[in-house]
């Protein structure tokens, strides 16, 4: 029997498709990101030693720490990390020469400017706190080594300045020239999933979807908006285009935030008018049905904003792609006006309480350093105050201490194999870039897995000073056994004391939130936000953060859906405030000083998700509508519509709660 052969296309469709597989994509962005991280390395660590320069490891460990997958990326980072040293640098050249006789002043005024630095970063909250966190840890790295000899420390921070400078050139250099990867390209896929998103759960809204479903897919695009705005500060690096995008992004953010608390209200009022049961009068009131005829014409409008709203957010889109400068001419004035954009919660008391426990961390170990007159002390006192203010920036801070650790125990143990074993058979750059290529390949294809970053970045950034890296590859034995042993010794306190002083509980974490969004809340219904659309903005980020922490809770979708109520209800009340300036009737004017009087007071003692009516509230409502209909106020049909929102929303969390 003869068999047909078989067509040469298909010989190669399984192994070609076998290569598009995530997994192996993954792998092959990891092996290009390492073999350029690789290659900015060499170029770095040749023009060091080519100029004359004493410490190239810090050359090798800028590449690895400001190389990021995005060109763009790559660039902002050694921009941020360039600005932080030379703050550092200026610090520490200003404090140490003066303070060197005074080893408890100096120690003090160290840890209050690297406490002061983290202070800032956690306040900035995007890629910009690099900056700051450079500032604090250059002077950790510089100024506690300087302390014994303080004459030298302007040739030492003048040295680190270079350095830098030499790596972030080459980083930037090779990652922006070599099959670069464009931040604008992964801002358009991103942008592309959300949006496809939003009009998923839009649809299956519309079909009667769980409720806990969609609120877990509205809290996920609050997270995916943060990430949008995070990744649009690195846009005006990445090209000419970036700063139209990063403007095209702002307003389609907006106009997201809309889509947001639109379909919310959309699947509150529907979810009401499918709950007739709950949403009686309470006793006393009025008609019902005139209630439900106003819900049920304000869901057909909000349907048809949602709707508007969803175009709006592809026609944005388009415009993002295109990314042409005279962009706000292309699409409609509304969505042209100035954008709020991402507006993002700072939380200070959180700040300011890792500021000090990282001041206290650091002065505790100066204070040991000092008691015990350890040689080494200034290394080990170095590496704290690296950590506290590296690892500072998040609420459990020691776990990423841990993992940092493991990696430089790892690297200890190659650093002596090549400061020993490999270096001292070396004569000639070639041999040494071919000699570190296997350790930095290995590290860089780490580095692009986010699970193993810390650790990678632990061994890239020890080997190399524990081999003795330099103009002779000159290793001491005794100097790198000390020296590791101060590594291990100040990651060690560093991880002691950032249990003790610079981590948050979690639950105290997610009530710091919930009482951050429930005053917010309460001062918009007082009448005291100025700017309503940033303060939206700030409330979508802080739900963004609230959800993860809420993650595992049995009443997680329910607190969300009943916070997203609120804030309706807040934006709702602060309308009807400034609508009943213009009220004409005495009987209207009393009606509506009770109903806002009502829900100060309502809004005021929230402090966690109630399950029962308000029903002071909900009886000012129907007594200021009964008001407005046998009245001829001016707006009179706008202030129908809030005051049924706003009865929407103290019912829905209810409601919600009961299904």
């Amino acid at each position: 029997m003869q068999t047909s052969p078989t067509p040469a296309g298909s010989l190669f469709s399984r192994p070609l498709a076998l290569l598009k597989t995530p997994a192996l994509a993954a792998d092959r962005e990891a092996a290009l990101f390492s073999l350029k991280c690789l290659v900015a390395a060499i170029l770095g660590l040749y023009v060091s030693l080519r100029i004359g320069l004493t410490r190239p490891f810090w050359v090798l460990g800028t590449v690895y720490l400001v190389s990021q997958p995005l060109s763009g990326a790559t660039l902002s980072r050694g921009l941020f990390r360039l600005l932080g040293t030379i703050g550092g640098a200026v610090a520490t050249v200003a404090l140490v020469p003066r303070l060197a006789n005074e080893p408890l002043a100096l120690s003090a005024a160290l840890a209050a400017w690297m406490a002061l630095c983290l202070y800032l970063a956690m306040l900035d909250r995007t890629p910009r706190a690099y900056a700051f966190l450079l500032a604090g840890y250059t002077t950790s790295l510089i100024g506690f080594p300087s302390v014994m000899a303080p004459g030298e420390v302007f040739a030492v921070a003048i040295t680190r300045v270079q350095e830098i400078c030499i790596g972030i050139l080459a980083a930037t250099l090779v990652h922006g020239l070599v099959l670069p990867r464009k931040v604008a390209h992964r801002v358009q896929a991103r942008v592309a999933a959300i949006l496809a998103d939003a009009e998923r759960w839009t649809r299956d809204m519309r079909a009667g979807a769980k409720d806990a479903v969609l609120a877990q897919d509205r809290t996920k695009a609050a997270m995916d908006l943060l990430e949008l705005h995070t990744l649009s500060i690195h846009l005006p690096f990445d090209s000419a285009d970036g700063a139209a995008q990063a403007q095209i992004l702002r307003a389609l953010h907006d106009r997201m935030l809309d889509v947001l608390m639109r379909s919310s209200a959309v699947d509150d009022s529907m979810a009401a008018l499918r709950a007739p049961e709950r949403d009686a009068p309470p006793p006393g009131a009025a008609d019902a049905n005139a209630w439900r005829d106003l819900s049920q014409a304000n869901l057909s409008s909000a349907l048809a904003e949602l709707d508007s709203a969803h175009r709006d957010c592809r026609l944005l889109e388009a415009q993002l792609r295109s990314a042409r400068p005279d962009w706000r001419v292309r699409v409609p004035a509304r969505l042209a006006e100035k954008a709020n954009g991402h507006v993002l919660h700072r939380d200070r008391r959180v700040a300011l309480r890792s500021a000090l426990g990282a001041f206290v961390g650091i002065a505790l170990g100066c204070g040991l350093w000092i008691a015990t007159a350890w040689s080494d002390g200034a290394t080990a006192v170095s590496i704290i105050g690296t950590a506290c203010v590296l690892f500072g920036t998040t609420e459990a801070p020691a776990g990423q201490v841990a993992r940092y650790l493991l990696g430089s125990s790892i690297g200890v143990a190659v650093g002596l194999v090549y400061g020993f074993a490999i270096f001292p058979a070396l004569s000639d750059f070639a041999g040494l870039a071919a000699a570190l290529a296997p350790v930095l390949l290995l590290c860089g294809s780490f580095l692009a897995r986010p699970p193993y970053l810390l650790g990678a970045l632990g061994v890239v950034l020890t080997f190399p000073l524990i081999a003795g890296l330099g103009a002779r590859n000159a290793a001491n034995f005794a100097g790198a056994i000390n020296s590791s042993v101060a590594l291990f010794v100040g990651t060690a306190a560093a991880l002691c004391s950032m249990r003790l002083f610079q981590t948050l509980d979690p639950n105290r974490s997610r009530k710091q939130l919930q009482d951050s969004i429930a005053r917010d809340i309460a001062r918009r219904v007082r009448g005291r936000v100025r700017n309503a659309a940033g303060w939206t903005s700030r409330m979508v980020d802080r739900l963004g953060q609230l959800a993860p922490r809420l993650r595992g809770q049995p009443q997680a979708a329910h607190t969300l859906r009943a916070i997203v109520a609120d804030m309706r209800a807040a934006s709702a009340v602060a309308e009807l405030r400034a609508w009943g300036r213009g009220l004409q009737g005495q009987n209207a004017r009393t009606c509506h000083a009770e109903l806002i009087d009502a829900a100060t007071a309502h809004f005021r003692t929230r402090a966690v998700v109630r399950h029962e009516l308000d029903a002071r509230l909900l009886q000012s409502l129907e007594r200021l509508r009964s008001a407005v209909v046998a009245g001829d106020e001016p707006g009179r049909e706008r202030a129908l519509s809030l005051l049924s929102d706003l009865r929407r929303d103290l019912l829905s969390p209810l409601i919600a709660h009961e299904r």
